[in-house]
C-alpha cells in the first residue's frame, strides 16, 4: 500500500510538471520521496537480522528479494525523485516568489543533501545575506529594541542586520527544538542540529556585542556632549539588551540540563554524582545571574552623564527581578550541597542541616521578591517551583535529622562488636563503608553454668589422655604464640 502510495504522488508530480504547476509538483515529490525513503528504511530493518541475506546461504530466498527491494527504492529517491525534486524549487524560487518563501523553499530542499558544494546551500546562504540587508538598509525591521522601560533606537545598519540574523537564528532553532522533541526516531541527529543552531545563535549575541563595543569605542574618544552622551547611552542600552538575550538562552539551558538530570534519575534513586552534576550547573547559573545584576543601561538619557563605569545602579524593575532570580538560584545551589553533604558517602549531617536552613530561608526570601515583582516573565511558575522545592528541603531536613540521630545515638553494642543476631532489638543503622556482622564464625566460645556431675564425668575422660604430651605441646605453643596459651586447654584443643 506504502509502495501504491509513492507511485501515485510520484506520477502526480510527473503530471504537475508537465504543466508547470510548480508548488503541486514539489508537494508530490516531496510526498514520493518520503515514502521511497521509509520503505527503504522498513526494507533494510528487516532484512538486517537475517543472517542468510549476508552469507549468501540462501541464494533463492528471501535476503536476496530485499536487498534488491533496498537497492531499488534507495536509487529511485536518490537519482530519480531528488533531482526533480530539487529542479521544481529551483523553478518555483525563479518564479518572483518572496524572500520568504524563497528562503523556505531552498530550506526544505537543502534538507536532501548536506554536500558543502551543494548549489542550492549557496543559494540560500546568500538569499539570506540580501534579505537582511535590503530589511536593514529599509529600516522596516529591528530599528527599535525595548530594554530596561526604554525604547532604543537601532539607528546603524551593520547592528540592525546583527539583530535580524539574531532573530531568523532563534527561530531555526526554535524550530529544531521542537523538531527534536517531538521525534523520536532520529533524536541524536536531531539533538545534535539543535546544538549547532543554539552556538551559531550565541555567536550571533557575540558579533552584535561586538559591533556595539566598536561603537562605544569610537565615542568614548570625543567630548561629552548631549548628542554624544544620547548615543552612548542608545548603545549601552542596545549592549546590555545584546549580553541579556545571551544570557538569558544560557540560563534556560542549563536549568533545563540540572532539572533533567533530577527528573530521570529520581525513580531510580539520586547518588552522590548527580548532586554534583546538579550543584555544578547552579553554580554556573549563579555567576551568570550576577552578570545579568550589572548589566548596562536602564535609567533615562537626561540622568545618564557619558560615563556607564561610574553610573550608580538603576533601581527599576529590572535589577528587582534580577535580585529576586539571584535568591532564587542561591537557595536551590545550597538545596542541593545539602544533599551532598548528607549523602550516605560523605555523612556530613551538621553541614548538611546548615545548608538546609539557609536554603529554606533563601527560598522564602525569594518567594517574597518574586511575589514582589508583578511584571516577571514566568514569576507564577517560578513560585510554584520554589513551593515545591520549600517542601522537598523540609522532608529532606526531616531525614538528615533522623540519620544523624541515629549515628549520633547508635548503641555502643555495635562498638562492641556484637553480631546482628546478638542485637535485634537494638535501633542503629550500619556504616555504610562496612557490611553489618550477622553472625561471629565460628561462634564466639560462651561459658555455661554445669552441675558438679559434668565435671566428674569429663575428668574420667581427660585423665586417658597422655598428660606428659599435652604439657609439652602446650609450653611449645606458648612460647610461640602469647595469645594461643592464654585461651586455656580447649583454645589449645579447638586448634
Amino acid at each position: 500500500r506504502m509502495e501504491a502510495r509513492a507511485y501515485a504522488s510520484w506520477m502526480r508530480g510527473n503530471l504537475a510538471l508537465e504543466q508547470n504547476q510548480w508548488q503541486t509538483a514539489c508537494s508530490e515529490y516531496q510526498m514520493a520521496l518520503t515514502l521511497c525513503e521509509s520503505l527503504a528504511s522498513d526494507v533494510g530493518g528487516s532484512g538486517g537480522g537475517d543472517s542468510s541475506a549476508v552469507d549468501g546461504s540462501d541464494v533463492d530466498g528471501n535476503g536476496m528479494r530485499q536487498l534488491e527491494l533496498l537497492d531499488f527504492f534507495t536509487t529511485r529517491a536518490r537519482n530519480v525523485i531528488a533531482p526533480l525534486l530539487r529542479y521544481c524549487h529551483y523553478e518555483l524560487q525563479e518564479k518572483g516568489m518572496s524572500p520568504t518563501e524563497k528562503i523556505s523553499f531552498l530550506q526544505s530542499s537543502s534538507s536532501i543533501s548536506d554536500a558543502p558544494n551543494d548549489p542550492l546551500q549557496s543559494k540560500l546562504h546568500s538569499l539570506k545575506a540580501q534579505t537582511l540587508q535590503s530589511q536593514a538598509t529599509s529600516g522596516s525591521s529591528m530599528s527599535q529594541i525595548i530594554f530596561r522601560e526604554n525604547t532604543i533606537a537601532v539607528e546603524t545598519k551593520e547592528l540592525r542586520m546583527a539583530l535580524l540574523k539574531i532573530q531568523d537564528l532563534k527561530r531555526e532553532w526554535e524550530e529544531d527544538a521542537k523538531g527534536s522533541s517531538g521525534n523520536n526516531n532520529n533524536n541524536n541527529n536531531a539533538s545534535g542540529s539543535s546544538d549547532s543552531k543554539f552556538m551559531e545563535l550565541l555567536s550571533g549575541y557575540d558579533d552584535a556585542i561586538s559591533l556595539a563595543n566598536q561603537e562605544l569605542k569610537q565615542l568614548s574618544a570625543l567630548k561629552s556632549g548631549p548628542a554624544v552622551n544620547a548615543k552612548k547611552f542608545q548603545l549601552q542600552n542596545i549592549l546590555g539588551y545584546c549580553k541579556h538575550q545571551k544570557l538569558k538562552l544560557v540560563m534556560g539551558r542549563n536549568e533545563d540540563l540540572a532539572e533533567g538530570i533530577v527528573r530521570r534519575n529520581k525513580k531510580k534513586g539520586l547518588t552522590l554524582k548527580h548532586f554534583e552534576e546538579a550543584a555544578h550547573l547552579y553554580d554556573a547559573l549563579l555567576q551568570d545571574a550576577r552578570a545579568v545584576s550589572s548589566l548596562p543601561g536602564g535609567g533615562s538619557p537626561e540622568d545618564f552623564d557619558g560615563d556607564a563605569a561610574a553610573a550608580a545602579a538603576v533601581e527599576d524593575e529590572f535589577l528587582l527581578e534580577a535580585n529576586a532570580n539571584i535568591l532564587r538560584l542561591r537557595s536551590l545551589r545550597c538545596y542541593y550541597l545539602a544533599q551532598m553533604h548528607g549523602s550516605p558517602r560523605v555523612g556530613k549531617h551538621a553541614e548538611a542541616l546548615a545548608l538546609l536552613d539557609q536554603a529554606e530561608s533563601l527560598a522564602l526570601e525569594a518567594c517574597e521578591e518574586i511575589g514582589a515583582c508583578d511584571g516577571m516573565e514566568g514569576g507564577d511558575e517560578l513560585l510554584e517551583n520554589l513551593e515545591r522545592a520549600l517542601e522537598e528541603m523540609r522532608g529532606e531536613k526531616c531525614r538528615v535529622l533522623a540519620v544523624s540521630y541515629l549515628s549520633m545515638n547508635a548503641s555502643s553494642s555495635t562498638r562492641a562488636g556484637k553480631s546482628l543476631l546478638e542485637r535485634l532489638h537494638d535501633y542503629d543503622i550500619p556504616s555504610a563503608a562496612t557490611m553489618p556482622l550477622l553472625t561471629h564464625v565460628p561462634p564466639k566460645l560462651e561459658p555455661m553454668a554445669c552441675k558438679p556431675s559434668f565435671f566428674d564425668v569429663a575428668l574420667n575422660y581427660v585423665s586417658d589422655y597422655p598428660v606428659e604430651d599435652l604439657e609439652q605441646a602446650l609450653e611449645e605453643h606458648g612460647e610461640q604464640n602469647s595469645s594461643a596459651a592464654s585461651t586455656g586447654f580447649l583454645g589449645w584443643f579447638r586448634r
